[in-house]
């Protein structure tokens, strides 16, 4: 547990970052270029230990979705929503990892989790009074929700695929992870992203952060301490970066929040992670 501890810290600096320090960068270039810094520094590892490393294509599809579609989603809901609105609205991931759980891998599914993204939907519907324009309110909503899914069916394929696969050196295979992950998120860039990236030092400085210590060492950490608890606990885990990347949102980066609205909203989202 103390490794999701540590990368909930790391993470919750995370969106303030990519709010603040990349504002003119395209997002399906920040999805690309984090996930080819992750793996230019694993992909040296696995060099490394190369004696250790063995091709698997089910890590290169895992982290395609963990890491890949994932980001694809998350970094482009930037675009329409404050930081602290993108932080708390991945306290549905704990849903989807009880999802992806109970029905994907385990073939199980109750209409308590139905009940649960109604809630969702409703706390949501309380915060957009926050938020002057609703479109890009709810379009963001929903980007956040894709991204959330993504990761979470990421972290429990990654534990089953653990399971079977229980000798194999999960360090110097990471690399295949994010090999993945820069080759969905550079056909998406090719396909959809924007011709001019024209990086400053401070999107450098930013981009170097977010793509070896937030998605190199961060998503190693957390995978390699998702394998060591339960699906209940990591679902838990997952919402421990929501309270300090507000207070990050509020003091580091001047982002102000309507706690009389927003407060309510959380409540209903706290409800629907404690019937799942």
């Amino acid at each position: 547990m103390r490794y999701l501890i540590v990368v909930s810290v790391l993470w919750s600096f995370s969106f303030g970052i990519i709010k603040y320090g990349l504002p003119n960068l395209d997002s399906f270039f920040i999805s690309y270029t984090r996930n080819l810094i992750a793996l230019a520094f694993f992909a040296s590892v696995s060099i490394y230990q190369i004696k250790q490393f063995k091709w698997d294509i089910q890590l290169a599809v895992i982290g395609a979705i963990q890491f890949g579609l994932m980001y694809i989603f998350y970094i482009q809901s930037y675009q329409y929503l404050p930081a602290y609105l993108i932080a708390t609205f991945t306290i549905t991931t704990p849903i989807f990892i009880s999802i992806s759980d109970k029905y994907f891998f385990k073939n199980q599914f109750t209409y308590k989790e139905f009940l649960a993204i109604f809630l969702v939907i409703l706390g949501s519907y309380l915060m957009r009074y926050n938020i002057l324009n609703l479109r890009d309110y709810w379009y963001g909503f929903l980007l956040i929700q894709c991204a959330n899914f993504f990761f979470a069916f990421g972290q429990i394929w990654f534990k089953y695929w653990n399971r079977k696969n229980i000798n194999t050196n999960i360090v110097a295979n990471f690399s295949q992870l994010f090999l993945g992950a820069t080759l969905i998120t550079f056909i998406s860039y090719l396909l959809f992203g924007g011709s001019s990236n024209e990086i400053t030092d401070t999107n450098l400085s930013a981009l170097l952060f977010l793509g070896l210590i937030s998605s190199g060492i961060g998503f190693l950490l957390w995978n390699v301490g998702a394998i060591k608890v339960s699906s209940e606990r990591l679902a838990v885990a997952n919402n421990l970066v929501i309270p300090i990347a507000i207070l990050n949102s509020l003091t580091f980066f001047g982002e102000s929040i309507d706690f009389a609205l927003f407060l309510p909203g959380i409540a209903l989202f706290y409800i629907a992670y404690r019937i799942t």
